[in-house]
């Protein structure tokens, strides 16, 4: 990992991910400028995804959330630089990666300091034609193996101690090939064992039940949710 200052601008980045790291990877109108944006995803704050050469990255521009994100929207109250929004993700991420998780790989963080507070930005590969759960069930149901799939894979991250702190239906992704990944690490760390993994599965479990009362036709019911937990439990 390599580390960049310029003035109030602290840069993390792995050179493996690029060709030639330029600062302004993080400025969406870069991208822009190049014709190099490839979609976007919104929720709270729009995702980018964006193609640098190399290959396809997500660009991400960290928002607050509730009612403080109506004042403060994008900054935090300055903090040691490894506890930034950016800087802990990117850790998180990079530990998870080395040992071989079903992860996106982290290639750059960013915090720009302005006095008492910071703004920040991330920079990960793009899981290749992966989409979220919700996106899949809103269409088709899974198959029984495919539920299995992703109790274990789920289960692998608690063994190895991962608190994830939004664990739902949209950061659960599948790919074609029906692999299982797992998405959106900010705010998450690593425990030891406890109430916490099952807690965990308590809030997956009511992001389904969620979807299923948004969306009429939501292709889930209690009996998916029986058989992820038997690959959890087998795991």
């Amino acid at each position: 990992m390599e580390r960049l200052v310029h003035g109030s601008e602290i840069i993390w980045y792995d050179p493996e991910c690029f060709d030639d790291f330029e600062r302004d990877y993080f400025e969406i109108d870069y991208w822009r400028e190049r014709d190099a944006i490839r979609g976007k995803a919104v929720g709270r704050n729009t995702t980018w995804f964006v193609d640098d050469g190399v290959g396809h990255k997500v660009l991400r521009h960290y928002y607050r959330g509730g009612l403080i994100g109506r004042v403060m929207e994008d900054t935090f109250l300055h903090v040691a630089e490894s506890k930034s929004r950016a800087m802990a993700e990117f850790t998180v991420l990079a530990k998870l990666y080395r040992r071989g998780l079903p992860v996106p790989r982290p290639c750059a963080a960013r915090m720009m300091r302005s006095n008492l507070v910071y703004r920040a930005d991330i920079i990960l590969e793009r899981v290749s034609n992966a989409r979220d759960l919700v996106a899949i069930l809103k269409e088709q149901p899974l198959k029984a193996t495919q539920w299995r799939n992703i109790g274990k894979m789920i289960r692998q991250f608690h063994l190895a101690g991962l608190y994830h702190a939004d664990l739902n239906s949209h950061n659960v992704l599948l790919d074609d090939q029906g692999k299982g990944w797992l998405i959106d690490f900010d705010k998450c760390h690593f425990r030891q064992p406890g109430s916490w993994a099952r807690e965990n599965m308590e809030r997956l479990l009511r992001s389904f039940r969620k979807e299923v009362s948004l969306h009429p036709g939501f292709q889930w019911d209690e009996a998916d949710w029986q058989i992820l937990m038997d690959g959890y439990k087998a795991s």
